[in-house]
């Protein structure tokens, strides 16, 4: 929720009912999406006009009352984003780069804008360009984003089932974008329609992680794609979660996943779990962390998308989440940051391990003895 809301919110009684519509909203999206309705439509606009969009700080401490975080995470800046661009909305992955921030949309729209230091705004304003995503002229069902080691784009999409190239180069002077989509395996490409890949993560030695929705209990198939050929996995969410977004980097692979209950509203879950040589990797695949947890109606959205970025010199990494707002005018686009230390757990694990090596030299000397 935007500051200006949060503090109408504390001083108005009609603060309750507003976050009720919110609410009732969340039913009825639960109750949309369980009747299998789909989610994404095409929508018109023009490629080449250049939108605006406003960024809002959240109010932290009340973003701070709705996360449960790991010791070496912490909560970063957070904003609402708004546009009254009828293509804004629908935001499913994200990549965040150097210079540039890129925003994927379900409904086949690459937004993207230039970085600007952390601060009331994540952007530079003026800068957010929108493409249309095309596969044989239509815009697919675009559902994450991923950069190859070779600095390859790739969209992960769902009812196609398949893996999509943006050209190289594409982004700096085209308003229409003609991917290459290449289907997914068996059993991969038979998934339901709206049930397919979510989360697109590029690993190592040119490997792809992907991850769907569907399973069967917390169990979600997966896919590693790489040199190799195909090898099925299972991805294992916790019990009412679903894995929606993924990224990999410094040997973590991050994952994002969400939960949607008519009673509560919408949460969602970061995690990291090390993941190095692909060739390693098991064959059901159990996230190692639970980095934070995020829950409360009308604070939450419907998390989607995480992207990684490491802040030097200190080794912490910057972790990115992007809500899907199906374009409701019930729901919210939010754009979050949780910064984590890696490097925190690996300082627990030697002290843990010193303890444990000086019990036993201790030990040892008394059997001596």
């Amino acid at each position: 929720m935007s500051a200006p809301v949060a503090r109408a919110a504390r001083a108005r009684p009609e603060a309750g009912p507003f976050r009720f519509t919110q609410h009732v909203g969340a039913v009825v999206l639960a109750i949309a999406l369980a009747a299998g309705l789909p989610a994404c439509a095409e929508l018109a606009g023009d490629p080449g006009r250049t939108p605006i969009v406003r960024a809002t700080p959240l109010d932290a401490e009340e973003l701070a009352s709705a996360a449960r975080l790991h010791p070496g995470a912490r909560l970063g800046a957070a904003w609402r984003l708004e546009s009254p661009d009828p293509r804004f909305g629908g935001f499913s992955g994200l990549l965040v780069e150097r210079d540039r921030l890129l925003l994927l949309s379900d409904r086949g729209w690459l937004w993207s804008a230039e970085r600007a230091p952390l601060g009331r705004v994540p952007f530079r304003d003026g800068s957010w360009r929108v493409r249309a995503l095309r596969v044989d002229g239509r815009a697919p069902d675009a559902e994450d984003l991923a950069r190859s080691p070779d600095g390859q784009i790739l969209v992960a999409l769902e009812g196609r089932h398949a893996i999509a190239r943006v050209p190289r180069g594409a982004l700096e002077d085209r308003p229409v974008l003609d991917l290459e989509a290449r289907p997914l395996p068996e059993p991969l490409s038979g998934l339901p329609g709206n049930l397919g890949i979510e989360a697109l993560a590029a690993l190592p030695a040119g490997a792809l992680l992907a991850i769907a929705e569907h399973g069967s209990g917390e169990r979600h198939m997966a896919a590693l794609l790489g040199p190799g050929g195909p090898r099925l996995l299972a991805y294992r969410s916790v019990p009412g979660f679903a894995p929606t977004g993924a990224d990999h980097r410094g040997g973590w692979l991050y994952v994002v996943e969400r939960k949607l209950s008519a009673f509560s509203g919408f949460a969602a879950r970061l995690t990291a779990t090390p993941v190095g040589d692909p060739a390693d990797l098991p064959d059901v695949l159990e996230p190692a962390l639970e980095l934070a947890r995020l829950s409360g109606p009308g604070i939450v959205d419907n998390m989607e998308g995480v992207a990684s970025e490491p802040i030097v010199p200190n080794g912490t990494v910057r972790l990115w989440l992007v809500s899907d707002d199906n374009f409701s005018p019930l729901q919210r686009t939010l754009l979050m940051t949780v910064e984590w230390a890696p490097q925190v757990l690996a300082r627990a694990s030697i002290r843990r391990f010193s303890r444990t090596s000086s019990e036993g030299s201790s030990d040892s000397e008394t059997e001596r003895k």
